[in-house]
């Protein structure tokens, strides 16, 4: 890696990615979009992508079109798609909508959903990733009441939609329908839990589950407390419906189980109670959920809104006043009807968001260490994989650690150090999306004005034998100066004990 010393090196990978997605764009009309493979409406294709890589898709949704239906289905691994309608080759950081759950999954986005087709022709943009190496059926379909597109049927008596639906359908178990998307295979203990892992001294989310003995003890000596709630996600910071329950002691402090109504910020933007109901009394949608209402206020997006696996009145986006989402279709959102603030507060009370905030530091010696720090390296990991810190949890963290570490006496150092480390990795793995590095990534641009705006000369610079000439020029230089200071001593001597010419 290079050190601090050279932070405007990189930025090529970044700006040619922005230059595709333009001509990307620009080419809709023509059915060419770059990198991107061009999928047909209502037809499901098989594909195959590599370990930590990408592959990439857009369609053109007809404007007739109300709703589409996104259908995504593992053959073997566990891939993850990422869906935007503004940003070409979406990632975790720039995609609008993430399909990572474990095994097949579907995805409807009505035309009313945030960013749906901004502009005509619309065109839907995908990314598959694999964390392993995995092969998978994709296909986007028209999800309109008036069409039956989704239905059409690849064999007799075989839907699309009855595709690994869970169920074994004979009259889909064929080359034509994908073999029922394996619904008709003998099954593992755990939907996308192959066999082989568990056990095998690597934790596996898909496999921590009760009906796979909890991986064989591969994420903990312990049992599952819950179905998907990994030790590690207890007490993390976000509220995980998977551990909001009394088994796993609701998360924690995650999930606010312990907390009042007392807040004090006039707009309600520290209120973390748990009035979960509208002013017309209308039940709150979790935030982690996004049916029947599809939105971007996530803990993801929104880290500090105290937003997650609840359903409790929240403002993390500057309303006026505490709000939520509701479970009724003819009502997208409305506000809360909670108290006003200071007015539940005990004496000498202080709110629950403002006591979490103070007792933040940029790292805690506790066993293992924890704080904003530790978990930004945890997120980003060593900066090899493009899953690690081309991620929103990375840039979150990235962006927490930045607010409590910059001023930090004792770690500062350490922060720097680990952020500029993983700021290169970004450039290296072509994502630079992340507020935390803003700064970095427009220095970078200065490269393209030097002439340097290649891939090619990234990989160089980040190459060992870049290091080696680097190395070998300072030692040269070091050398030089070495020189120069004896000659500049010598000088002075001659000139200190030279005879005067009146001796001579």
């Amino acid at each position: 890696r290079l050190t601090q010393k050279h932070p405007l090196l990189g930025t090529a990978v970044a700006m040619l990615r922005k230059a595709l997605a333009l001509v990307g764009l620009g080419l809709v009309a023509s059915q060419e979009f770059g990198d991107e493979k061009t999928l047909e409406m209502n037809k499901l294709i098989s594909s195959f992508v590599n370990e930590d890589s990408f592959q990439y898709y857009a369609v053109t949704i007809p404007s007739t079109s109300s709703a589409i239906k996104i259908k995504l289905i593992p053959s073997y691994g566990d891939p993850d798609a990422y869906l935007s309608f503004t940003s070409p080759e979406p990632d975790d950081l720039t995609a609008t909508w993430v399909m990572d759950d474990v095994g097949a999954e579907e995805q409807l986005i009505k035309r009313d959903a945030v960013e749906f087709c901004q502009k005509e022709p619309c065109v839907l943009h995908m990314s598959v990733y694999g964390y392993d190496e995995a092969e998978y059926m994709i296909g986007v379909y028209d999800a309109s009441p008036t069409t039956l597109h989704i239905e059409s049927e690849c064999a007799p008596g075989c839907k699309q939609d009855m595709i690994a639906d869970g169920v074994c359908q004979p009259a889909c178990k064929n080359s034509a329908c994908y073999d029922d998307g394996g619904d008709c295979e003998e099954q593992n203990c755990a939907p996308g839990c192959d066999e082989g892992w568990v056990g095998d001294e690597y934790c596996d989310e898909a496999c921590f589950v009760e009906a796979c003995n909890w991986d064989g003890g591969d994420c903990s000596e312990n049992s599952g407390c819950n179905t998907g709630c990994l030790p590690e996600y207890i007490n993390d910071g976000e509220c995980d419906s998977e551990c909001n329950v009394a088994a796993c002691g609701f998360d924690g402090d995650d999930c606010f189980a312990r907390s009042t109504e007392c807040y004090g910020e006039a707009d309600g933007k520290d209120y973390r109670g748990t009035k979960n109901t509208t002013k017309s009394g209308k039940e709150c949608q979790a935030w982690d959920a996004q049916f029947p209402q599809q939105h971007t206020r996530t803990h993801l997006n929104y880290p500090s809104g105290g937003l997650g696996g609840h359903n409790y009145c929240r403002n993390p986006d500057g309303e006026t006043a505490p709000w939520c989402y509701t479970v009724d279709m003819e009502l997208r959102w409305e506000y809360c009807n909670v108290a006003q603030p200071w007015q539940h507060c005990k004496q000498n009370e202080v709110p629950l968001a403002t006591q979490q905030a103070g007792a933040v530091q940029c790292l805690n010696p506790t066993q293992p260490p924890s704080g904003p720090l530790p978990r930004f390296e945890a997120a980003c990991g060593n900066g090899e994989s493009h899953a690690d810190v081309c991620s929103r949890t990375c840039c979150n963290a990235a962006k927490a650690a930045a607010a409590y570490c910059a001023n930090d006496e004792i770690h500062s150092g350490r922060h720097q150090d680990y952020k500029m480390k993983i700021a290169f990795s970004m450039l290296k793995q072509g994502c630079n999306s992340c507020e935390a590095f803003s700064d970095f990534f427009g220095n970078a641009h200065l490269l393209d004005g030097l002439g340097l705006g290649s891939k090619g000369m990234y990989r160089f610079v980040d190459s060992f034998g870049f290091k080696l000439l680097v190395a070998s020029f300072l030692i040269m230089l070091i050398m030089l100066c070495v020189i120069a200071a004896s000659i500049a001593r010598y000088v002075w001597q001659r000139r200190q004990y030279a005879m005067p010419e009146s001796a001579v």
